[in-house]
């Protein structure tokens, strides 16, 4: 990490003694945001009713066989906090590998087929073209992160599945057996990121393909020994409904959410409730929300 990323709008985390453990929050206009906002860039633990240091988030990232990190895809906040994470997790000597959900099996293929090393001397147009990249991840948002993890020389693998077989699993339609509360829960998370306007006949589908992406997700992190990092979307990282319900071990996976968190607003406010007695994720790091265009316009000329 480069001295003035250190230097850059240090979190209210503790230093653990050097400058690379205190994790950095380069967003312009943060401190002034805090005085509305006192917990953007806090981490919560959840479950122990909480706010942790730089000594506990430590401690708790140290712990855990398999760190899943759920993030809001085009917020460039959470990109650089999963950067941080891969950096700190190397650094301490825990990082057993990084699986990303922009990766599928035509990218694994090819990171197979090409050393680190050559691909790393890539510029980024040459890299997407190596690596068969899917146009609807953002490379400038993702191609450092794994430019990092190649960089590094940990395992990288492809944690999605096909857009062939999401398509099929969509086109069956046909609903995978789950318990009540969390199939519930999931149609309505599915519904809601349509803005409503997805027709009931096709949830089944978009519920099979949600899953299998759940399924594929915890099947890459097997392949890697501890710490194994999953970069996901926040409703992977859900442990009530995501990846998490289907590893082998559950209890040695610590989900963290990164939560957006308007100005001003409670830090509750934006907590998803859990179909369980546990929260919904182990940890929250609370980040700045980001302006956007209204998402339902696309899916109401779709739709409409």
């Amino acid at each position: 990490m480069q001295r003035r990323d250190c230097l850059t709008g240090l979190l209210t985390l503790g230093a653990l003694g050097a400058c690379f453990a205190a994790p950095p929050f380069a967003t312009a206009g943060l401190a002034g945001r805090r005085e509305s906002t006192p917990t953007l860039g806090r981490v919560r633990d959840l479950a122990a009713g909480r706010w942790l240091d730089g000594a506990a988030l430590h401690a708790r990232l140290a712990a855990c066989e398999t760190l899943i990190v759920g993030e809001r895809h085009d917020n460039p906040a959470h990109h650089r906090l999963e950067r941080w994470l891969i950096e700190h997790l190397a650094a301490t000597g825990a990082l057993g590998g990084v699986a990303m959900e922009m990766l599928g099996p035509a990218q694994q293929q090819r990171l197979a087929a090409h050393s680190p090393r050559a691909l790393l001397a890539l510029n980024d147009a040459a890299l997407q073209a190596a690596l068969d990249w899917s146009p609807g991840w953002d490379f400038a948002a993702y191609g450092p992160t794994l430019r990092r993890a190649l960089a590094l020389g940990v395992p990288l693998v492809a944690a999605n599945l096909s857009p062939e077989a999401i398509r099929e699993r969509v086109m069956a339609n046909r609903a995978p057996a789950l318990p009540a509360a969390v199939a519930k829960a999931q149609r309505r998370a599915i519904d809601e990121g349509h803005c409503g306007l997805l027709p009931e006949a096709r949830l089944p589908g978009m519920l099979a393909a949600q899953v299998g992406r759940d399924r594929a997700m915890a099947a890459a992190l097997s392949r890697l020994p501890a710490t194994a990092m999953l970069l996901c979307g926040a409703g992977h990282a859900r442990r009530d409904l995501g990846v998490a319900r289907y590893l082998e071990r559950p209890e040695g996976a610590l989900s963290l959410g990164l939560v957006e968190l308007p100005p001003g607003a409670d830090w509750q406010a934006p907590l998803p409730s859990s179909v369980d007695a546990r929260p919904a994720f182990d940890l929250v790091w609370f980040t700045p929300a980001i302006k956007r265009d209204d998402p339902c316009r696309a899916l109401r000329r779709r739709f409409g």
